[in-house]
């Protein structure tokens, strides 16, 4: 996934030029440009779920509020730590009565680019993925109808619910609760100079960044780290 590795990674492979110190090849935007794809300086769009302020202001809400647990003491930021790279920088994630989960969280980071969602592919969508945490034993173990009615008695979602779904009648439900996280975590796209050099500019990195890439692309990283995440459009088993 692009994530960290954009933000992280990547600048540590290209800097990886500056020992080998090749020259850098005159086509090298242009073979880049067949590997990958920028991030968007806009909010991308998702399928069925139009994204509005009000939207991404609710689903920005309950990506904070720990109440959405039974213990009323995880939120998804626990683990998908806004402040620390999206994640929680554990091996594995700690939930409901401290349990340790199998698996440790990803970076939320440009995750709205990744075609399904957990590391095993498992949700469509980050509206699917939404659910999940909260209804697993090991995480928020709570249950979508205990979601609805704690919402439901909190007069300011009632409102937010309302103004991000104004036509429907009874918008605090638990698609819509997902609809909302969805279109936040959407906003969370990190262009860098990687997505400048992609799109034209050429003072965006480094001599010695280029050549890191070139030998990203030549030694066969990209073979697996390509596209708009530089990764993350393929899922492979690993026996878990």
């Amino acid at each position: 996934m692009r994530n960290l590795l954009s933000s992280v990674a990547v600048s540590v492979l290209l800097a990886t030029a500056a020992i080998a110190a090749e020259p850098v090849p005159a086509d090298l935007r242009e073979t880049a440009q067949e590997i990958f794809k920028p991030l968007p300086s806009t909010i991308p769009s998702v399928r069925d779920n139009k994204i509005t302020p009000e939207k991404i202001a609710l689903g920005k809400a309950l990506f904070f509020d720990p109440r959405v647990s039974a213990s009323g003491v995880f939120s998804c930021n626990s683990c998908h730590n806004l402040g620390t790279g999206g994640d929680d920088n554990l091996e594995t994630s700690i939930g409901h009565g401290w349990q340790k989960g199998r698996r440790n969280s990803p970076t939320v980071f440009n995750l709205v680019f990744n075609v399904a969602q957990f590391w095993d592919g498992r949700a469509e969508d980050l509206k699917a993925q939404a659910k999940g945490p909260v209804q697993a034993g090991v995480e928020m173990a709570n249950t979508p109808d205990n979601v609805v009615a704690a919402l439901k008695s909190m007069p300011d979602y009632v409102t937010w619910f309302k103004a991000a779904f104004p036509d429907e009648a009874d918008p605090v439900t638990f698609d819509n609760f997902a609809k909302a996280i969805e279109a936040f975590e959407a906003t969370l796209v990190t262009p860098a100079p990687f997505d400048a050099f992609l799109n034209g500019d050429d003072g965006a990195l480094t001599t010695e960044a280029k050549q890191g890439l070139a030998l990203f692309m030549d030694k066969g990283c990209a073979s697996c780290h390509a596209g708009i995440n530089v990764g993350g459009e393929g899922y492979y088993p690993f026996g878990f």
